[in-house]
């Protein structure tokens, strides 16, 4: 027992062991912010510490950097498997953490050189003092023991701070990345590794040449060593966050473009209001004469010119008047439009809508609940309609005619409005921003929920998404709730 390689296996053993379980604990932390199933970001640490400890320990040797991108590969694969998406941000992760856990262990390691002057002046102050210690005794084991120690706690401090910094910086949000930016993230790390595997490989060419490593004859080679890597980490944090103020500043053009286009959306409602009324009020105005010509007609006995006269009659009637009655002439062609729209694309569509005519609300922010609350729920259904396309099977669930149902409540100044759509998949629902992540692309989508929520809160409100049972059916239910009184938007 008293053999001293025996403890030095021990201490590397258990050192080894540490480094692994701190990177896979940054690695948790790293991970569990962009996982839309976050409860089961465990299963990537585990499959990074199985993985590692299988290459440690197999005969086969490799180097340290090789066997680390295998086990950030293999963790990179499982998190894919585990939340599948956002493929390109979740690579861009990986890779980035890859190179913070080298440069933050590139650092410790130039910290450790300097610590062996440290543990040579405590053996020689307590050896001058006649302290007789057994890790001085085994002077090469107690160095070792002493500088492992303190190497994990400070990669534990740099790798961690290392991860909380960039999810500052970065965010702690999925997204989708286009090639441009996913290229503009990930050439920092790229480059961070590289420059790591090529500065490796001369130091082992130094090695082979003289037998003496580079820091025992270059007095400021750790220093200048600490400062590349301090740059290099400093060049991915400054990457990250341009990217992110970059992102926030197309994310609020784009807002402004959606409300743009809503403002349009509105006039052009109220246009057609405008039309509907000059219609009904020149109908009105003709209705005497009508009323006498029919009259006429069946007084002469031309019973078919009268009938003909009355079916053209009732068509005029029926093309001015709204489809819809909900107390708003402007959510009336709002309804109106959308049922046409789902009775095009074969959605039934129930609506239940009663405008609160005794609160004074803004028709333009019930306007933005509704087009963007039915312009979602038409798309689910069109997408999971894509999805079964082919069950052909008779009596299958999912292909009977799907439902979208929009319905309101009022209790007092709480006025509540339900959007429900036929939905059979899982609903995910982001922990950050309590809405479902987008898997839409391009200009001006992902923002509908968010204005549906802004507008819920200027009421003092807020909306929630839930699966819920509709008249035995699977839905999804949006629930928006406004605090409204007889003087308008309630004040806080």
């Amino acid at each position: 027992m008293n053999d001293p390689e025996y403890y030095f296996e021990i201490a590397s053993h258990a050192y080894q062991i540490g480094t692994i379980l701190i990177e896979a604990y940054c690695l948790s932390i790293w991970g569990r912010a962009f996982m839309a199933v976050r409860v089961k970001v465990w299963r990537v640490s585990v499959a990074y510490i199985i993985a590692m400890l299988f290459l440690e320990y197999i005969p086969v040797v490799m180097s340290g950097m090789t066997v680390h991108l295998i086990g950030i590969l293999t963790a990179f694969a499982v998190m894919c498997l585990t939340d599948w998406g956002c493929v390109k941000q979740k690579f861009y992760l990986m890779i980035a953490f890859f190179s913070l856990r080298w440069l933050s262990w590139n650092i410790i390691s130039c910290i450790a050189n300097e610590m062996m002057l440290v543990w040579s002046a405590l053996y020689q102050r307590t050896t001058a003092r006649g302290i007789r210690l057994w890790v001085f005794e085994n002077y090469w084991i107690g160095q070792y023991v002493f500088d492992s120690t303190v190497e994990l706690i400070l990669g534990f401090f740099l790798i961690y701070g290392a991860v909380r910094c960039m999810l500052r910086v970065y965010g702690s949000r999925r997204e989708h990345m286009n090639y441009k930016e996913f290229v503009l993230l990930i050439m920092p790390t790229v480059l961070t590794v590289g420059s790591q595997g090529l500065i490796r490989y001369y130091l082992k060419v130094y090695w082979d040449g003289t037998g003496w490593n580079v820091y025992d004859n270059y007095d400021g080679y750790d220093f200048y060593m600490m400062f590349y890597a301090l740059l290099c980490y400093g060049t991915i944090l400054a990457t990250a966050y341009v990217y992110r103020q970059w992102k926030n500043e197309q994310e609020e053009d784009k807002q402004k473009e959606v409300l743009s286009r809503q403002i349009s959306d509105m006039e052009s409602h109220i246009r057609q209001v405008e039309r509907l009324y000059r219609d009904m009020r020149s109908l009105r105005h003709d209705m005497g004469n009508h009323l006498m010509t029919l009259e006429r007609l069946y007084s002469t006995g031309e019973y078919e010119a009268a009938q003909q006269f009355a079916r053209k009659l009732h068509a005029e009637i029926q093309e001015v008047s709204s489809d819809v009655n909900s107390g708003n002439p402007v959510t009336d062609i709002i309804l109106s439009d959308r049922k046409k729209e789902m009775e095009e694309k074969e959605i039934l569509f129930d609506c239940d809508f009663h405008y609160p005519q005794q609160k004074n609300v803004d028709a333009f922010d019930i306007s933005i609940i509704l087009n963007n609350g039915l312009s979602n729920a038409i798309e689910a259904v069109e997408w999971e309609r894509k999805v079964h396309a082919a069950d052909k099977l008779e009596g299958c669930d999912t292909c009977v005619t799907p439902h979208i149902s929009v319905s309101t409540g009022l209790a007092k100044n709480i006025f509540i409005i339900e959007i429900a759509n036929d939905y059979n998949g899982e609903l995910i629902i982001d922990s950050e921003s309590g809405l479902p992540p987008t898997t839409k692309s391009g200009d001006g989508h992902g923002f509908g929920l968010a204005n549906i929520r802004r507008v819920a809160r200027k009421y003092l409100g807020d909306m929630e998404i839930n699966k819920e049972s509709c008249e035995g059916r699977e839905c999804c239910m949006l629930r928006v709730m406004l605090q409204i009184s007889d003087d308008g938007v309630t004040d806080k």
